[in-house]
């Protein structure tokens, strides 16, 4: 009951947040039981089809349909029950059922036995995981695992005795065997999930596995060509070897960016994954059974090494794109220095030339003013030839040798102002 006289506005979110604490509780089983869960992987865009197929099965068992947006189901088949959930990348099919047989003839009958089986084949995306567990009362006197490979615990507060060997078994389905001698509905059911859990993270955690590996052969050669250039900027090749270098190692680091892009969301998930293997585990409680290997002494034998393998190549890319950078960086603060020293020389020679086609243009100047000056008297001598036949004692030759310095004075003033009225104009 909401307070009187308050109007808050609640985040649209609110719900879901609140929802989301809720969207996968462990599922209570009655002791004898079956459970089976297959995990499929159909991508970050797949579930629409994981819905779609839900649906399906909805329909043909005559039961409501999930929602548009639904990231989880529950479906009651009468003699069995399917979860569907949803994950980032996957999706969950868990099926229970009661148990029909003596606990010494385990996984001739599954939870998946009476579930529709054309729907079952029609399962969208790959499967990654699958996995049966037996939950009986009362230990059997023999585990469908040869005896060096079983992993044993006692979990729970000792109440759940888990056995198993981690390894596909005749169906391809790894198998577990929990003994619940005091039956604890939700005891059970949590156990379970969390194996189911284990299981199916510590999968999704060693897909990065098979990159790494892949990645390390790429890496190898990024890390030879790096080491080269290296080598290569220690010797002093020229202004253009060092400019053919730079293209080389600029086409690597593209070369080692674009691998990073392919692996960053695969090992940032193992890391991921791998923190909830052991968040499981850890949540289990375990005892060890016998002197065998717990399912933690497992995990830190088989997951453990893969999940450093992918760390350390993770290390190596970011390593070596480091490497690249700073050998690009070394050569361009050498082209640098060299392209300053072209420069100076080429502003010294630029200014050797500014100066020649100074003296050059001097001389130049000079010279016209004696042309335009020649040419100038050329035409006053005309003009004073002209006089001499009309003025009696006029000489024309005295006149045009008299103002020849004048013309010249005149012409050279002329030129100056020009080029002055030019060089303001810059």
């Amino acid at each position: 009951m909401r307070r009187q006289g308050l109007q808050w506005r609640f985040h649209p979110q609110r719900d879901v947040l609140l929802a989301e604490a809720h969207a996968r509780p462990s599922t209570p089983v009655q002791t004898p039981h079956l459970a089976s869960r297959i995990a499929t992987m159909s991508g970050e865009g797949g579930v629409g089809a994981d819905r779609a197929h839900m649906a399906a099965l909805c329909r043909k068992i005559g039961t409501s349909e999930p929602g548009p947006d639904a990231r989880w189901c529950v479906v009651d088949g009468g003699t069995w029950r399917l979860r569907w959930e949803r994950h980032t990348e996957i999706s969950t099919w868990t099926v229970f059922r009661d148990s029909p047989g003596d606990p010494d003839v385990m996984f001739q009958a599954t939870a998946l036995d009476l579930i529709p089986q054309d729907w079952l084949a029609g399962l969208p995306g790959e499967v990654l995981g699958a996995a049966h567990v037996v939950i009986s009362a009362n230990p059997p006197e023999h585990l469908p695992f040869a005896d060096s490979d079983v992993v044993a615990a006692r979990v729970a507060n000792g109440t759940i005795d888990v056995f198993s060997d981690f390894r596909p078994g005749p169906d391809a389905f790894t198998r577990f065997v929990l003994v619940q001698a005091e039956p604890n509905a939700v005891t059970a059911g949590r156990v379970l999930q969390q194996l189911f859990e284990i299981e199916t993270y510590r999968l999704l955690a060693l897909l990065a596995f098979p990159l790494a590996t892949a990645t390390s052969v790429t890496l190898a050669r990024f890390e030879a060509e790096a080491g080269a250039s290296a080598i290569q900027v220690a010797d002093e090749g020229g202004v253009e070897a060092d400019r053919n270098l730079l293209s080389r190692l600029a086409a690597l680091a593209g070369e080692a960016e674009a691998l990073v892009a392919t692996t960053t969301y695969r090992f940032a998930a193992a890391r991921a994954y791998e923190g909830l293997v052991q968040e499981r585990i850890g949540q289990l409680r375990e005892q060890a059974i016998d002197g065998r290997p717990t399912i933690s002494d497992f995990m830190e034998r088989r997951l453990a090494p893969a999940m450093r393998t992918c760390v350390a190549v993770a290390d190596r890319q970011r390593d070596v794109i480091e490497r690249i950078a700073r050998t690009t960086q070394m050569l361009n603060t050498r082209v640098e220095v060299a392209s300053e020293a072209i420069n100076v020389g080429l502003l010294a020679s630029m200014d050797r030339r500014s100066q020649e086609q100074l003296r050059l243009q001097q001389t130049v100047e000079g010279l016209s003013v004696a042309a335009i000056s020649y040419y100038s008297l050329g035409l006053i001598h005309f003009v004073m030839e002209g006089l001499a036949e009309t003025v009696v004692h006029f000489n024309a030759k005295a006149a045009t040798g008299l103002s020849a310095p004048l013309v010249v004075l005149g012409v050279w003033l002329i030129l100056r102002r020009l080029r002055k009225e030019i060089s303001s104009e810059k």
